[in-house]
């Protein structure tokens, strides 16, 4: 199990975060949701230690990886920013820059297996070779999750991961993530604004406003009064072949 206790932050003197606590299964995807400025993306900072939080803790398997050492805590947490930049590093050394927390004198076969097999995974074997400066924004995204991968974490946080991509994309890297995490029994937490999107490949939902966690749970427990009193816009949830789709309304 996953377990974030107490989680507090604040850019100075305004506060983002106040005890946001919660856990989660491995092999589990939640999504973060919530109003832009609702301290998403700053949570997941602080989940990965890019933030330094005066108070909260992530176990992961009983442990509190904030206290860990950069470099062990790099084999638990693995996290993707939002944009990322290219630079000229091909696709594959930028993968294999997943494994660095394993590596001790030089690259061994293993690693070399674990990044093929991830770049497998994601379906970027044409853009091995490829230098990351001549990479579209959504194929980057994918180069990046795939370092992710590499780094065979417990917990895989991503921030916004289809926020540059066209719609077959976005389903295709929800599937992929969604598949892995219960192949490779990871927990991911995904910050995402597309509510239908998170509705079809997530377990759980999680959403923030007034810089507290307002509900957490399930689809089942998901209302339409819940997303309006969140995001201000009155809404109907249905189902269309089975799948849960968000409907604002005029």
């Amino acid at each position: 199990m996953i377990k974030i206790q107490d989680m507090d932050y604040a850019y100075g003197n305004k506060k983002v975060l106040n005890q946001i606590s919660y856990d989660m299964e491995q092999g589990q995807c939640i999504a973060i949701l919530g109003n832009n400025g609702a301290g998403k993306s700053t949570m997941l900072k602080c989940m990965s230690g890019i933030y330094t939080t005066a108070k909260g803790c992530v176990y992961v398997a009983g442990k509190n990886v904030l206290k860990e050492s950069r470099k062990e805590m790099a084999k638990q947490v693995a996290y993707v920013a939002q944009s990322n930049s290219g630079n000229a590093m091909t696709v594959f050394d930028a993968v294999l820059l997943g494994r660095r927390p394993y590596m001790k004198w030089d690259v061994s076969q293993e690693d070399h297996e674990i990044c093929e097999d991830v770049i497998t995974q994601m379906g970027i074997q044409d853009l091995k070779m490829r230098y990351l400066d001549q990479l579209s924004g959504g194929e980057l995204q994918k180069v990046m999750l795939a370092r992710a991968l590499a780094q065979q974490p417990t917990l895989l946080l991503l921030d916004e991961p289809t926020s540059n991509l066209d719609p077959k994309n976005q389903y295709e890297v929800m599937g992929t993530i969604r598949e892995i995490a219960k192949t490779k029994n990871i927990a991911v937490v995904i910050v995402i604004h597309d509510l239908n999107l998170a509705f079809r490949y997530c377990d759980r939902f999680l959403f923030l406003k007034d810089q507290e966690l307002y509900q957490y749970g399930p689809i089942e427990e998901i209302t339409p009064e819940c997303i309006q009193e969140v995001y201000q816009i009155p809404v109907v949830l249905e189902q269309i072949h089975g799948v849960h789709i968000m409907i604002p309304l005029p």
